[in-house]
This record gives structure tokens, C-alpha cells and sequence, in this order.
């Protein structure tokens, strides 16, 4: 067949190119349309606004640790920047608010902006300026129009200035309101709240101010930097309406200079009512006919008063991102730890909770528990969360489905809102059926017994823990610390070991006279420990921190972790054994697998001390397994167990876990320790790898950042400081579990403690659960080793 003709083809493909521009026009045509202009904008709009609102929740979810790395360890999560008010209003100090030459830059928020304090309630007013971008970590987002987008923080979200914090902060949890109202136009003479409930209420609000209004001046600031995003500073040139009497009143800016801040609802979150700010943010409201109509108007008698768009963020949507911060829980866990440990020394020492059942009544100063416990500044904004019982005869506790013995009462925390909850005017919030739950709430309201719940804040989501579940701890009745004491010395007038639960203050060391006599004649008696009465689950490991002075010097003494099968009544020998190694005639000894960190006043070459004239820290496990004399000496075993399951060595002297301390002996002064073991397991090979550091500093400013930094056990201490303090040891180590005998699906291990290892042999977890404690030892052939040593601030988070 012949072939087509050329003049064809090029006809084809002129009408094909026709066509193709046709379809492009008619595409730019249609696009170009102002209903397609509008969505488009209405699209970056929404874009710009969920993408500011994300950067806001990740400012809230990181502020107290950012704020921790400043000194200022007493923040919380959830404060909001304060808006952008202006390079000649912000204040703003932050080296990354300066150019190089030290001017400030605009996108940065305001600190202690001028114009604008804090009440007598210690509450900044509610303030509306530009995104804080720089602050944020993110580029100036603009709207649909191109315009910077703007915030309001209502005043009890506001973060707290640097500079000169109020010397009381109003309590900000996720009970804490908003002072922000959500109005609508609905074709009628009034605007109306669209919020069912006071809780509903906005914390802030991001604002696409949109193209402006007859009467909004936009032109450039003269005072500020505006090099970014244009304009100026001044609300009512961008957030509308204009003018206030188009809509009753209503604005979406405030008062002062350059209608930035103003006081929304009650100025004292304590009184009722609470009137909030009545806030636009749907777009286009018209006004007709002394009528407010949304999206469109019809005819010559419609004005437009607004065209704002709102993003908001409401507390359910902030604490929901907060609670899935596994530092948050583990504050929150912290300070229940923290309470419970300083409950039941108080009822230990005879001096119960005035009010059996009742809210928490200690004051947010009270001094173990309080606003200067770790974690930092909690207590305060949670208390009102927080209910005691003590019934007469003590309370059957229940925790995680576990019946707990011996406990003198209940710890509750009431956890966020259930269904029907509220927790908005005072009456209110002396409901116990608006913070307790089911049994609890029953048998607290009856003077009951008996409550039980989850041991542990966690994580509120889909398959997790309910959001309103009640958090319940049992109080044990006893002390936190109990002691292990040597029979033989009751005849010599005391113990070489004492708790006070009074002052929660433990002693080691000889606090009673004695001849040489009577010293010669009770060889083998002087040792003395202290013990967690309760075991934990290692978990990922731990945290603590304790201080202690030193009056007189002696061998010294070791803060122990020691695996759960031990008792709490173990203890070792006497002298350079420190408590820690050995055995004596009274008590069982200490079972490895152990972790001790001694802190030894004196060289005995038996130890192979090293020569340090001031003694020495060390960390220590254990030496050869088959006997226990020797687990505070350094560098044994010698040489290395390289068996498959090798004993972890102690550390020799030329080892980073071990240091000398300074001068000729530690000097009275308050010294400071603090320890983390950090463990990873390798379930496969049935074994766990520990880190661990300690760091002491002998200091008696117990307010310098070091200190405090040293004291917050709820983080890593990399985390918290970048100064070096006195000593900082560090060693590594792998600790297997127990092989045991044979096993197999028809015969299992015989103990429920034990596994069952594809090897077909028994294993018994090392550290599965630990009991934490202090040992001590002096000499009975010497009184040049007496000493006493006083330990107190002790303090442990656990890494679930």
C-alpha cells in the first residue's frame, strides 16, 4: 500500500498542536477563574496554618528539656511561644534572635516584652502577634494571600519569661482552660459559641489574616525588622474586624500597643465564672441588615467585617501529643515514686495525713515532695490530681491485677477527664466523681478500704491505657530504707547503721562509745546495711542521686544494686569488706549478680587500692564466683574469665571505673553522687550489656545549675549539663543469666523465675527485678577506722 501522502501527515499534526493548545488554554482560562483563584489560596491557607500548628506542638513537646539545658529545670511541657510582637518590643535574648551585630531579627517570640507584666496572680494577659517562625525553627509561613500568619496564646499557655518568671505560676495541666471562645455568624443577629464545653476552649490560635479590610494599613513598619514578611505590627491592620461595631463588637486583636494584649476571662483561674474571649476564624462574615451571614452575601446592603481564618489548638490535642512523650510519663511516674517513698516515712515517723481521705494537702513548697523535689516544679501543677487515703487498719491495694501486702494506704492519681467529667468551676473540682473512678471513686466517698488501678502513668491510645484510668500506688507501712543491724553491737550501745524516716536521713558508722575491751571481744560484728524493702523491675535500668557528708573517716561505704532474689536482710563482712563483700556471722551474704559503688576513705593493699591519698570511687561487681570475699577487689578476676559466660571483672586501679577523690580525705562539706545504669539485653544470648557512669562533686551551693542537674534523676545527665564536675567514672559490662539444668516442652524449668533457652537449658534472668541500698563496715581491731557518714536526698527514676 502507498505510503500516506506528506501534506496528510503535516495536516494531522497541525490539527493535533491545535487541539493540544486549545486544551492548555481552556485549562489556564478555567484555572484563572476567580472560584479556582480562591481554592487555591484556600488551600495554601490550610497548608501554612496545619504546618504552624505542627511546630507549635513540637515547641510544647520540647520546652522543659530545652528550658532544663538553660538551668531553668522547673519548666513544664506544654507552654506555647508568646506571639512575635516586634524587634522593638520582644526582648528577646536568644543569640539566634541576633544578627552579627547584635541586632534583634523579627520571627523570634516576645520575652518580656515591653508593656506587658504579670498580674498578682502571676499570669501574663492574653497576647496576638505574628508566628514566632525564627523561634519555631521553621521559614515565615504565609497564606493564601501571601500574608505572615499570626498567633494568639491565651494567657494561661503562654510560656513564662526568662528573665524576671513570676514568683508564682497558676497551675497548667490539661485541666488548665483556655481563655479563648470559638463564635460563628448563622444568619442571625448574634454570634454563637460552637464549643460544648468549657474544656473545649482553644489554648491559642493561628491566624491567616487574609487580604485586608477598608481601614487595615499594611504598609511598612519603621520601627521593625520586617525584612521577611513585610507590613508591621499592628493587630488591627490585619486580624478583623477593623471596625468593631460591623460585628457587635467581636475582634479577633486585643488592646494595648498595637492591639496586642489584653486580659481574656478571669484574670484568677480560681474564681467563677470565667467569661473567655469570643473569637472568629471561618473566613468571610458579612454583615446585612443588622444580620451576620458566613461564606456569601447577596445584594448592595452586604458588608464583609471578616475574612480571618483560625487553626486551633484545643488542651485535648496538646496533652495527646505531651502523653506520647515517654519523658512526660516518666515524670509523672518520678513524682508519684517520689510522693509515695516520702508518704510512708511521714506515717513510719508517726505523722500521718491529717485528713485520711483528701486531696494532697502538702504544701507546694513542702520539702520533700514539693516544687523543689525532682521533677522540678511537678508537684505544683499536678497536685489537684492527686488524692490520699489512709484508712484506720491500713488498705487492701491492688495494682495491675496484683494484690500488694502490708500497705498503711493509697496513693491515686486521677488522671485526665472521663465521660462526663468536668473540671471547669470550683465546684467542680471538689467533686471526687469528677477526678475518681468506679471502685475508687466508691470507696473513697465511703471511707472505704479497698482501690485499685494501673501502677503506671502510660501512654493513652488504641490497645493502651485508658485516658481517665485511675493511677493507683500502694503506700507500704514502713520506711523507704529499712536496716540491717549486728546483734553483737546491741550490747556495745548501738548499730552501725540508722534510718531516720523523720528526716529521712540515714547514718552509717559508729555513734556510741566503746573500750578497746569490748572492741577486741566482738570480732566480725561491725557491719551495718540498708535496703529498699521492695524489689523493681531493672527494666532499661536506673537513675539515682544522693548526697552525704563525711564527719570521720574510715573505711568508708558502698551504694549497691543487687539482684531481687536477694533479701532485704542480706549484708557482708566487716573492715576493707565495706559491707559489700564477704560474709558475717549474722545475716546471709550479698548474691551476685551486684553492681556496688564504693566510696572508700582508706588504701588496704588486700583490696589493691589504688594510691590515692584522699581514697577513691570505684564501681565494682564481683570477683571469682566462687567465693565472695573478694568482690570489692579491683582488677579480679585475674586474670580475665574467658569462659562463654565470663563474671564481669572488676575494674583495676589504671581503669576509667576507678578515680581518685581529692585531698588528704573528703572534707565535710555536702558531696554530691549521682549514678545511671543503663542496661540493653540480648534476650537471644541470655545476656544484658550495663553502662555505667557516676559523677560526684563536692559543692555546698546546692543551687548552682550543676547541682540541680546532678539531682534530676527523670533525665539523662548528658542531657542536662555540659559543665564537668569533680570525678566522672565509667565502665562497661555484660552479665549473663544463670544457666541452669536441662529443660524441654515436656519438662520445664523448675522454678517460674527460670526460661527455658532454645539450648534446652534453664536460664534465671539477671536482674530481673533489684533492690537498691547503701552497706557500711568498720574495723574491730582498730578505733582509727570508726566513722560516720550521713546520707540523704535519695532519689531513683527507673527506665521502664
Amino acid at each position: 500500500m502507498a505510503g500516506r501522502h506528506p501534506r496528510q501527515q503535516g495536516a494531522a499534526l497541525l490539527i493535533f498542536l491545535i487541539l493540544l493548545v486549545t486544551a492548555a488554554l481552556t485549562y489556564v482560562v478555567t484555572s484563572l477563574t476567580p472560584e479556582a483563584i480562591e481554592a487555591k489560596r484556600s488551600r495554601n491557607t490550610q497548608a501554612a496554618l496545619a504546618q504552624a500548628r505542627e511546630a507549635l506542638l513540637g515547641y510544647a513537646l520540647k520546652y522543659r528539656d530545652e528550658e532544663a539545658l538553660q538551668g531553668r529545670m522547673d519548666r513544664m511541657y506544654g507552654y506555647l511561644p508568646l506571639p512575635d510582637l516586634g524587634t522593638s518590643r520582644n526582648q528577646n535574648t536568644d543569640p539566634n534572635c541576633k544578627d552579627a551585630s547584635n541586632n534583634p531579627l523579627e520571627g523570634c517570640d516576645a520575652n518580656t516584652p515591653s508593656g506587658i507584666a504579670y498580674d498578682a496572680n502571676g499570669i501574663l494577659p492574653t497576647i496576638v502577634g505574628r508566628l514566632p517562625w525564627r523561634t519555631l525553627g521553621i521559614a515565615p509561613l504565609r497564606d493564601g494571600s501571601g500574608e505572615c500568619l499570626w498567633l494568639i496564646v491565651s494567657s494561661l499557655h503562654g510560656r513564662k519569661q526568662r528573665s524576671s518568671p513570676p514568683p508564682v505560676l497558676p497551675p497548667l495541666n490539661w485541666d488548665t482552660l483556655g481563655q479563648l471562645d470559638i463564635v460563628v455568624a448563622n444568619g442571625t443577629a448574634a454570634l454563637n459559641s460552637t464549643l460544648a464545653s468549657a474544656h473545649d476552649r482553644p489554648l491559642a490560635i493561628i491566624f491567616a489574616p487574609g487580604p485586608p479590610l477598608p481601614g487595615q494599613d499594611r504598609s511598612r513598619s519603621t520601627t521593625d525588622d520586617v525584612t521577611q514578611c513585610g507590613g508591621n505590627y499592628n493587630a488591627a491592620n490585619y486580624l478583623d474586624p477593623f471596625n468593631a461595631s460591623t460585628l457587635a463588637g467581636i475582634t479577633n486583636y486585643l488592646g494595648g500597643t498595637n492591639a496586642a494584649s489584653g486580659i481574656t476571662g478571669d484574670s484568677d483561674p480560681s474564681n467563677d465564672p470565667d467569661v473567655p474571649k469570643g473569637v472568629l476564624l471561618n473566613g468571610k462574615v458579612f454583615s446585612a441588615a443588622g444580620n451576620y451571614l458566613p461564606d456569601a452575601c447577596q445584594g448592595s446592603g452586604c458588608t464583609l467585617a471578616a475574612n480571618d481564618f483560625g487553626q486551633t489548638m484545643t488542651g485535648e490535642m496538646l496533652f495527646g501529643a505531651i502523653r506520647k512523650s515517654a519523658n512526660f510519663r516518666t515524670d509523672i511516674n518520678t513524682m508519684l515514686d517520689r510522693m509515695v517513698s516520702c508518704l510512708r516515712d511521714e506515717i513510719a515517723a508517726s505523722n500521718p495525713p491529717t485528713n485520711p481521705y483528701a486531696r494532697i494537702a502538702g504544701a507546694d513548697t513542702h520539702a520533700c515532695y514539693g516544687q523543689g523535689s525532682v521533677p522540678l516544679g511537678y508537684y505544683p501543677h499536678y497536685k489537684e490530681m492527686i488524692y490520699v487515703a489512709v484508712p484506720a487498719g491500713g488498705a487492701n491495694v491492688t495494682v495491675d491485677g496484683v494484690a500488694q501486702p502490708n500497705c498503711a494506704g493509697a496513693l491515686l492519681f486521677a488522671n485526665q477527664r472521663g465521660s462526663g467529667q468536668q473540671r471547669v468551676t470550683l465546684a467542680d473540682k471538689a467533686a471526687y466523681g469528677n477526678y475518681l473512678e468506679g471502685g475508687n471513686l466508691a470507696s473513697f466517698a465511703a471511707s472505704g478500704n479497698s482501690f485499685a488501678g494501673a501502677g503506671l502513668f502510660d501512654r493513652s491510645m488504641a490497645g493502651g491505657q485508658a485516658q481517665a484510668q485511675d493511677i493507683v500506688r500502694c503506700i507500704p507501712n514502713s520506711a523507704s530504707l529499712n536496716e540491717v543491724t549486728s546483734p553483737a553491737l546491741n550490747a556495745l550501745g548501738g548499730q552501725l547503721v540508722d534510718y531516720d524516716p523523720g528526716n529521712r536521713t540515714l547514718t552509717l558508722g559508729r555513734q556510741f562509745a566503746i573500750t578497746a575491751t569490748q572492741r577486741g571481744g566482738s570480732s566480725g560484728a561491725f557491719f551495718g546495711c540498708s535496703w529498699t524493702p521492695e524489689t523493681r523491675s531493672m527494666g532499661s535500668g536506673f537513675r539515682s542521686y544522693f548526697k552525704f557528708q563525711i564527719t570521720n573517716t574510715g573505711h568508708g561505704f558502698a551504694f549497691a544494686v543487687i539482684d531481687g532474689s536477694n533479701s532485704a536482710n542480706v549484708c557482708g563482712a566487716e573492715a576493707e569488706h565495706l559491707g559489700y563483700s564477704g560474709s558475717n556471722p549474722v545475716t546471709p551474704p550479698i548474691g551476685y549478680p551486684k553492681i556496688g559503688l564504693e566510696i572508700d576513705t582508706s588504701k588496704n593493699a588486700s583490696r589493691s587500692d589504688p594510691d590515692c591519698q584522699g581514697g577513691h570511687l570505684a564501681i565494682v561487681y564481683w570477683g571469682t564466683e566462687s567465693t565472695g570475699d573478694d568482690d570489692n577487689v579491683h582488677g579480679l578476676p585475674t586474670p580475665p574469665d574467658l569462659s562463654p559466660q565470663p563474671a564481669p571483672r572488676n575494674p583495676p586501679t589504671t581503669d576509667s571505673g576507678v578515680a581518685c577523690l581529692p585531698g588528704s580525705s573528703i572534707p565535710t562539706n555536702i558531696v554530691h553522687l549521682r549514678i545511671e545504669v543503663k542496661r540493653t539485653q540480648t534476650v537471644a544470648e541470655h545476656k544484658s550489656t550495663y553502662q555505667i557512669d557516676a559523677w560526684l562533686e563536692i559543692s555546698d551551693e546546692e543551687d548552682r545549675p550543676l547541682i540541680k542537674a546532678m539531682k534530676n534523676t527523670t533525665r539523662p545527665f548528658a542531657e542536662l549539663t555540659n559543665s564537668a564536675v569533680g570525678r566522672h567514672i565509667h565502665t562497661e559490662s555484660t552479665i549473663y543469666d544463670v544457666q541452669g539444668g536441662a529443660c524441654s516442652s515436656a519438662s520445664p524449668c523448675p522454678s517460674a523465675n527460670q526460661v527455658c533457652g532454645s539450648d534446652n537449658l534453664c536460664y534465671t534472668k539477671g536482674f530481673a527485678t533489684a533492690r537498691l541500698g547503701f552497706t557500711t563496715a568498720q574495723s574491730s581491731t582498730t578505733s582509727a577506722k570508726d566513722q560516720l557518714i550521713t546520707i540523704s536526698d535519695f532519689i531513683t527514676t527507673w527506665i521502664p
